[in-house]
């Protein structure tokens, strides 16, 4: 009962300034650590550790619930599987399915407790909005995973976007995501299929609107609050 006591007000006093922390932290891991690590053509296994490792944490302290573990939990097994087939099979055989599950499995997870958070009653800091930046970044690694499914399923549906199970794979599709969600389109990359048109217009149809709706409601929220 103390020990529960204890939580909810650690939960109380850093709920917000965690979901700061979550998108610094996320931040660096996708556009400074993952180009490191395409750049070195070397997958660091520890570094997924470590990033499964601090999301859950920070997701179990914003939600307080140890249901969330559980779907991280999977995530957890099959990261070990993914691992256990690349040693028996060999780096170059393809796994996509099984990374892209692991990678929707924990966005979805992640964005949904986030999603709670930030739009959860109470004062609308200059926190939730950063958590509302987190969860526009969580939305483009959701969109990471399909099209990892649809590129798996219809080979050749991108355009210079290569499906392989390499170091570049997470790099190249983040980058990609990206360019997509914030309608930038440099056009070195490009979907071919119907439905991956499809699934790239829907993403930045929700880049569009997440900052122009959810993101300046928060802000106009918060400045509100302040007068």
């Amino acid at each position: 009962m103390i020990r529960n006591e204890r939580f909810l007000a650690f939960r109380e006093k850093f709920g917000d300034p965690i979901l700061t922390g979550l998108t610094i932290f996320l931040a660096v891991l996708l556009f400074a650590l993952v180009p490191i690590q395409a750049t070195i053509g070397f997958a660091f296994t520890p570094l997924g550790v470590l990033v499964v490792a601090v999301m859950a944490a920070g997701v179990y302290v914003l939600s307080a619930r140890w249901i969330v573990l559980i779907p991280i939990a999977v995530a957890v097994v099959m990261h070990f599987t993914l691992k256990l087939v690349r040693e028996q099979q060999g780096a170059l055989h393809p796994h996509i399915y099984l990374i892209a599950s692991l990678w929707l499995t924990l966005s979805l997870t992640f964005a949904l407790v986030v999603a709670r958070a930030v739009f959860a009653k109470g004062p609308v800091t200059i926190h939730r909005i950063i958590g509302a930046v987190l969860l526009y970044m969580l939305i483009a690694l959701i969109f990471v995973a399909l099209y990892l499914f649809i590129g798996e399923t219809f080979p050749g549906a991108f355009e210079n976007l290569v499906i392989a199970d390499s170091p570049r794979l997470g790099a190249d599709t983040i980058y990609f995501s990206f360019t997509t969600l914030t309608s930038v389109g440099f056009g070195d990359m490009f979907p071919i299929h119907p439905i991956a048109r499809s699934l790239c217009n829907l993403e930045s149809i929700c880049g569009q609107l997440f900052p122009a709706i959810l993101i300046a409601r928060l802000v106009s929220l918060h400045i509100e609050q302040a007068k």
